[in-house]
């Protein structure tokens, strides 16, 4: 970071707990302050302009991502420390980085050569991951992002274009500011997603090789023009690195590497070599139930990541010939399966000779929402497969599983991020219930797709989940809330059932329902660590608080698991746990596998045996057998982003997974033949 001038008259001088010893910068988002905390630590203080937050979803929405930013890995990125409000003015306090941007030494030292420039793509890289790892996407990775401290380079100002995103800075700041760093779909006013920082990232690099930016152009419109339309300019830029920046640069998202891929090239864990023809294969057609045809050609999990829907077939992408991509043993192959089976189940397809209804589901995108998706639900409706999500697009939409497309327009109503979804009936008609960051719960006809009736209000706090039951034989609904407490609605009246439900000391992030000794209660956990049972006809607790996570609990789930009642939780310490819903005991040891916070937890039968199937910040979505508690076989990649919801229901013959993501995307995993 360049040196701080003078405070003027104008500035604050104090911000929070931090002393301001003067100014390090400033421009369309804000200004930036160099501090001193009470311990005498330097400080960098980003003050946003009043307009960034301007309403309760602005304040919301901000304090989600900081929340987010604060979970970043500390290696390779600026930590950020604090945040708040100061007369109105939203502020960030990070680690104080000395030194200059990558763009001011480019520019007065010139590129970057030889094993300098080895380490700074790999430790940019490294930053990114775990940027993504944590939920978020940077969005405006660019030279002046990266500053070449004194322990080596350091990436800032993660998630800031997301806090800053759909205000005037934002507009000012990315298409005037950097529009060299913006990927196609940016541009095109598509959501950005990890795809979109890789392309980012690479152009930096182009930079940072050459001295000159990849997409030339003397103003922002001649250089947007080139990033849609021309092939990036790598002269210079050293190989393999020079290869490998080209595949990252690819115009479609979807022919771009993961970041795990570009980390192994780069610190060579994995071999590549050019990618010297270009290869199409495709898998069966679909039936029309969603099903393959033959059962007998569909994607190793560990290339599902590679495959995007083009109409009704999937097909499998290399990096396009012409941009030197790279083909890697990690990014997984199409192969024929003929009869194999992996134990305790196949997620391969059945043979031939099987039924067309217990085909191999092939997996792949659904659909995509026009912002993060927060929720999923999914149930059979009329004898269809048909999943509900939940959005930070202040939607729902409503999914066909066998078609694979949306069923009408979204679901609007709702003011703020619909943040928890159910799938139930009232008076014989399949409904969406939708809870929201409005703080109100909404009752949607599922044939229609017309809302039924008012809001349901109560809570003082975002409604972070939902789920639906029957007490007494009427159907009800029961949500968790950020005011921490549980409530219990009438769905036929729309109206409260007694008092709220208070016990956790702390928001309630997720709620199941189930029965425990032929009543019906509710199972729900929150941010103070602990599973609460709750008796749904006298709206009292059952015992004490299940304790044994140490981190949030962001999912719970109810089955039967050898006769008995337990219930499955996720949580912020990366584990998944089963409990006897009677006893309030574990059942064995958490199940461990992700490598980020669980963040939803979702059961089901496949085969025979109770399973559970997890979404996690760490991007995947991981099956597990709940008698061994186990893992059952890879992770389910794909998604480039946090997944925030799964659900678990059939197409055809066969058992499947729904996963919702930040990334905005839908995905339908196969699991299996369904019992």
């Amino acid at each position: 970071m360049p040196d701080a001038g003078p405070l003027k008259a104008t500035d604050p001088r104090r911000i929070g707990v931090h002393d301001l010893l003067g100014v390090l910068g400033s421009g369309g988002q804000g200004t930036v302050y160099l501090g001193r905390g009470p311990s005498g630590q330097q400080v960098a203080v980003k003050v946003l302009h009043a307009r960034v937050v301007e309403n309760t979803t602005e304040m919301r929405r901000f304090e989600r991502e900081v929340a987010l930013a604060r979970q970043v890995a500390a290696f390779c990125t600026a930590t950020v420390l604090e945040a708040g409000f100061s007369e109105g003015r939203p502020y960030l306090v990070s680690e104080y980085v000395p030194g200059p941007s990558l763009q001011e030494l480019v520019a007065t030292d010139g590129p970057r050569t030889g094993s300098g420039l080895e380490r700074l793509a790999i430790a940019t890289a490294t930053a990114l991951d775990a940027i993504h790892r944590a939920g978020i996407v940077h969005r405006d990775f660019k030279p002046t992002n990266v500053i070449m401290g004194p322990e080596g380079p350091v990436v800032i100002d993660f998630g800031i274009a997301r806090i800053l995103e759909g205000t005037d800075a934002t507009t000012v700041s990315a298409l005037v500011g950097t529009p060299a760093y913006l990927a196609p779909e940016q541009l095109a006013n598509q959501p950005a997603s990890a795809a979109s920082d890789l392309f980012a990232w690479a152009a930096t690099m182009v930079y940072a090789a050459t001295g000159r930016r990849a997409f030339a152009g003397e103003h922002a419109a001649a250089i947007m023009g080139t990033i849609l339309n021309s092939e990036p300019d790598l002269d210079g830029v050293p190989e393999p690195l020079r290869a490998l920046l080209a595949a990252c640069l690819a115009k479609d998202p979807r022919d771009r590497p993961g970041i795990g891929e570009v980390l192994a090239m780069l610190t060579g864990r994995i071999p590549a070599e050019p990618y010297e023809m270009e290869t199409v294969t495709e898998s069966p057609a679909p039936a029309p139930d969603g099903s393959a045809v033959s059962g007998a050609v569909t994607p190793n999990p560990a290339a599902e990541r590679d495959m995007i829907s083009t109409g009704d077939r999937p097909v499998r992408r290399s990096f396009p010939r012409g941009r030197a991509g790279w083909i890697t043993a990690a990014a997984g192959v199409v192969v024929v399966v003929l009869g194999v089976v992996f134990w305790p189940f196949s997620r391969e397809p059945v043979t031939s000779a099987a039924p067309a209804t217990a085909a191999a589901v092939v997996p792949g995108v659904v659909g995509t929402q026009s912002d993060d998706i927060w929720a999923v639900a999914a149930a059979q409706v009329d004898g269809r497969p048909v999943a509900v999500t939940g959005s930070a697009d202040d939607t729902a939409q409503v999914w066909d599983l066998t078609t694979r497309t949306p069923v009408g327009d979204p679901l609007r109503g709702h003011t703020e991020d619909v943040s928890a979804v159910a799938i139930g009936q009232v008076d014989g008609r399949p409904v969406a219930v939708t809870g929201s960051a409005d703080d109100t719960v909404r009752v949607w006809d599922l044939v229609t797709r017309q809302p039924v009736g008012d809001p349901m209000r109560g809570h003082t706090e975002d409604v972070y989940a939902v789920a639906v039951t029957q007490v007494d034989g009427r159907p009800v609904a029961v949500t968790g809330s950020g005011d921490d407490t549980v409530r219990v609605w009438d769905l036929t009246t729309r109206q409260p059932v007694g008092e709220p439900m208070k016990g956790h000391t702390e928001d309630v992030w997720a709620v199941a329902v189930g029965q425990l000794n032929g009543r019906p209660v509710a199972v729900t956990g929150g941010v103070d660590d602990t599973i609460r049972v709750w008796d749904l006809t006298t709206r009292r607790p059952v015992g004490e608080p299940i304790t044994g996570h140490t981190g949030d609990v962001y999912g719970v789930a109810v089955t039967r698991l050898d006769g008995r009642p337990v219930v499955v939780s996720s949580s912020e310490d990366d584990t998944v746990r089963v409990w006897d819903l009677a006893t309030h005991q574990p059942v064995g040891q958490p199940m461990v596998g992700h490598t980020g916070n669980v963040t939803s937890v979702a059961v089901g039968q496949v085969g025979g045996r109770t399973v559970a199937v997890t979404g996690s910040w760490d991007r995947s979505v991981r099956l597990w057998d709940l008698t061994s508690r186990r893992p059952v076989g890879e992770p389910f990649t794909g998604h480039t982003s946090t997944v925030y919801g799964v659900a678990v229901t059939r197409i055809g013959g066969r058992a499947v997974a729904v996963s919702g993501s930040r990334d905005t995307a839908v995905r339908v995993w196969d699991l299996g033949p369904a019992s």
